[in-house]
């Protein structure tokens, strides 16, 4: 049984040592946001908020695949005492991968889980900490070269001590993209629907969308 299994497994590594790896790209970021109120008595404005976020970011290229691992750390802190219950910090760890298919088709995966802590309690005495976990996949077409279009769909569920903090969520995105000459042409969508576990609150949605218009002369 055991020679079974050794066999088995070195059957199931041999794609992926028949893959041409290539040497991982690690990336560091660091952002730093703050935010800012409006004193009433003097119309001046007091530093109110500010957010450090560091993520360390790995990549790797095994063609026609690519897969990367990510660590995200943040944390938010409100100097104002109307707002310092709102203080929150989160870890969030994400894995991902795409295979391209052919000339035209790429289609991806992405996993993630996400911990949210508050130092406060909620108005009822519970703890307002949420844990996250999401899988999406992804796909995009190359219509004819410069040209391509882009969907994608993720599930999320939140589960928290509160039962009216927990929810499942679904994201539904879609793009297109086209180089018309030096120009980049591009158009999001975003749309999120949100249904909480509590019955007694409905659910709702939320939709974004943008245009936008890059000059690059170096393509």
């Amino acid at each position: 049984m055991k020679k079974c299994m050794c066999v088995l497994l070195a059957c199931m590594s041999l794609p992926a040592w028949s893959l041409d790896w290539k040497l991982p790209v690690f990336t560091v970021r660091y952002e730093a946001a703050g935010g800012a109120a409006e004193d009433p008595d003097d119309e001046s404005f007091l530093a109110s908020s500010l957010r450090n976020t560091a993520t360390f970011q790995a990549k790797e290229t095994a063609d026609p695949a690519t897969f990367g691992l990510a660590l995200t750390l943040s944390g938010k802190d409100y100097y104002l005492p109307a707002n310092q219950s709102g203080d929150y910090s989160y870890v969030k760890v994400e894995q991902d991968g795409t295979i391209r298919i052919g000339d035209a088709w790429r289609l991806g995966y992405e996993m993630n889980v996400k911990a949210i802590e508050y130092p406060s309690l909620d108005s009822h005495g519970l703890s307002k900490d949420v844990v996250a976990a999401g899988l999406g996949c992804t796909a995009s077409l190359l219509v004819v070269k410069g040209t391509s279009l882009e969907a994608g769909m993720t599930g999320r569920y939140s589960a928290a001590e509160n039962t009216a903090d927990s929810l499942t969520n679904w994201v539904m995105t879609a793009g297109f993209s086209s180089r018309l000459g030096e120009w980049l042409l591009s158009a999001r969508y975003r749309g999120e629907l949100r249904f909480p576990l509590d019955t007694s609150t409905g659910a709702n949605s939320y939709n974004t969308a943008g245009v936008s218009l890059q000059w690059d002369p170096n393509r």
